[in-house]
């Protein structure tokens, strides 16, 4: 593949220094909103647009009122009658990439439209058919017409070369700009991506600032919304599927379409690339990623995190992205990932050709086998090799082990478009709890509270104070329990309760009352009523007491005995005919 340069200026759009993109050509165009839809647009031929997501096109469709956008409510005989109307100018096409497979093909066949000559095919952010294809098996049909269009390019500020061999046809142009574009990113390794969101939102309050956090996982964004108290300051940016999962939890402040921003503003993936974010102000973007409790949050630095920043056009103030890692991720390599795939490819051919060979009802059965095996999802809708597939493979491993460490992470950003700034911290409470615990309430309340004990203990006496409110938000509100009970009793005494929380609770209860009956005012009303040596009726010194704690309003459930007579005295019983009688020792307190 040849590579061409062209260079830019930094007050220059990309139809300052281009005509049109040629066709045959990968662009990539390096910057972020230089230009370059819109130079298609502009452009003086008949265009289809590929963007990989529907508020791309919604904000393009403003900007540009005279294309035709086509995503839900825009149906094929919408298109035929576009086709069919007057223009003045060329027609220019923009959809998603299910909507160019099912609407608009159809549309042109239909109208007898000579589409592979009369329009060019620009198939925009193209790193998102190799990203996405995992996920989105669709995104793929556009490839294989891709390739019939004479004029065709794909573009992208961070494209991915696909192995497909067809583009080895193709050349690369490549924007160079002749200034410093790169932008300062601080990277946050810790190993609890809550407590350094926190950090980091409270900062953009100090000055001022929206928060704009690119999280792929709208129930780990409901948790952290839930966590950091966000709620009536926040808001969800997600697709309409997620949107009715989060209005079912009770979260109403979400949008599929790009509106008015809160202070704290979440994106889920469909926000990553090609969207414009227009705002007067200069927001602080975050990047998050926790491997632990949203493994689809891990992200490419080179690719991802890049788009995510370019989204807002008129800038931004700072630019974070706050990761964990997992040692235990393990990843393959290139050739492991390829040559599993080269055996899957090879048994599954073995079975076709013994179904080529068999009789209808053979044929049948193999096929039903065939679509059973592992290696069907990596095929085209007419059996051929999907490459877009194996190409994903390999991505989905090659960023998996960019989480594995701290150095893996560091390493990722090498070669990625920015001036990065590192630092590590390991927090007392960890991402990994947060899972660990999750799991451990669904399993055992004991394993529960033995893993909180262990925590707190590693944690230490001496730091609880300190820790105790981010423990009960990251955690869990019956955390206010834990923390009470290991302060209270210690671990030692509540591992001999067996972990068992109504046992645990009972001995806290006990605990809180005694503290309550042997208050400074109980001590001075008890002592102010008895003294050493008296001896007294145990009927009369219950009614005392009963009597006391109602007019002291304390809640105390057990029968008034001298296990309570002697909170305040040591004491030996008496005895005689008429009635019984406790004398009264040594006071417990000196008050």
């Amino acid at each position: 593949m040849m590579i061409h340069y062209i260079s830019i200026n930094k007050n220059q759009w990309l139809s300052d220094v281009l005509k049109e993109i040629p066709t045959n050509t990968i662009f990539n165009k390096t910057l972020t909103g230089c230009g370059a839809t819109t130079l298609e647009i502009n452009a003086a031929r008949n265009s289809i647009i590929i963007e990989p997501n529907v508020p791309v096109i919604i904000g393009k469709k403003v900007q540009h009122p005279q294309i035709l956008a086509v995503y839900e409510g825009i149906n094929k005989d919408d298109i035929k009658a576009y086709l069919a109307g007057e223009y003045d100018g060329y027609r220019k096409i923009i959809t998603t990439p299910e909507g160019f497979a099912k609407k608009v093909m159809p549309a042109m066949c239909e109208t007898d439209t000579n589409v592979y000559n009369d329009y060019f095919l620009l198939f925009d952010e193209c790193e998102k058919t190799i990203q996405d294809i995992g996920y989105r098996g669709d995104i793929y049909l556009p490839i294989e017409d891709f390739f019939k269009f004479k004029g065709k390019a794909m573009v992208s500020a961070t494209p991915i070369m696909p192995s497909d061999p067809r583009f080895r046809e193709f050349d690369m142009i490549r924007l160079k700009p002749t200034y410093a574009y790169k932008m300062k990113l601080r990277v946050r390794i810790t190993t609890n991506t809550v407590r350094v969101l926190r950090r980091v939102i409270e900062l953009c309050e100090e000055h001022n600032k929206k928060a704009c956090i690119f999280f792929n996982s709208t129930d780990a964004t409901l948790k952290i919304i839930h966590t950091l108290k966000l709620e009536g300051k926040s808001k969800v940016f997600c697709s309409e599927k997620s949107m009715k999962k989060l209005k079912k939890e009770g979260y109403k402040d979400v949008s599929d379409k790009l509106s008015d921003l809160a202070d704290v503003n979440f994106f889920t993936s469909r926000f990553y690339s090609a969207v414009d974010i227009s705002i007067n102000e200069k927001p602080v973007v975050i990047v998050l990623t926790d491997v632990y409790n949203a493994p689809y949050s891990t992200i490419d630095p080179s690719t991802e995190v890049y788009q995510a920043v370019g989204r807002f056009r008129n800038g931004v103030h700072n630019i974070y992205h706050i990761t964990n890692w997992d040692a235990n991720i393990t990843p393959r390599s290139h050739d492991a990932v390829f040559h599993n795939l080269n055996s899957l490819e090879l048994a599954y051919r073995s079975v076709e050709d013994v179904m080529r060979m068999s009789d209808p009802i053979g044929k049948a059965a193999i096929q039903k086998s065939l679509n059973e095996m592992e290696y069907s999802r990596f095929l085209t809708t007419s059996g051929s090799r999907n490459y877009l597939m194996w190409d994903n493979a390999w991505e989905d491993e090659k960023i998996k082990g960019y989480y594995k460490n701290e150095a893996s992470i560091k390493n990722a950003y090498k070669d990625a478009p920015f001036v990065t700034e590192f630092k590590a911290s390991t927090l007392p409470v960890t991402d990994e709890d947060r899972l660990r615990f999750s799991k451990e309430r669904l399993i055992s309340t004991c394993s529960l509270w033995r893993g909180a004990m262990t925590l707190l203990d590693n944690i230490g006496k001496a730091n609880i104070d300190k820790e105790s409110a981010f423990i009960i938000d990251e955690l869990g509100e019956e955390f206010r329990t834990m923390i009470e009970a290991h302060t209270i009793l210690g671990s030692e005494r509540i591992k001999r309760l067996g972990y068992d929380r109504h046992k645990i609770e009972a001995a806290l209860d006990n605990i809180r009352e005694n503290i309550l009956l042997t208050s400074d005012e109980m001590q001075k009303a008890v002592y102010g009523k008895y003294s050493e040596g008296d001896m007294v009726s145990v009927a009369e010194i219950t009614q005392f007491m009963k009597n006391l704690i109602n007019e002291k309003g304390i809640f105390y459930k057990h029968h008034i005995d001298r296990t309570l007579i002697q909170l305040y005295f040591e004491i030996t019983d008496k005895r005689d005919r008429a009635a019984r009688y406790y004398v009264l020792g040594k006071k417990k307190f000196e008050f």
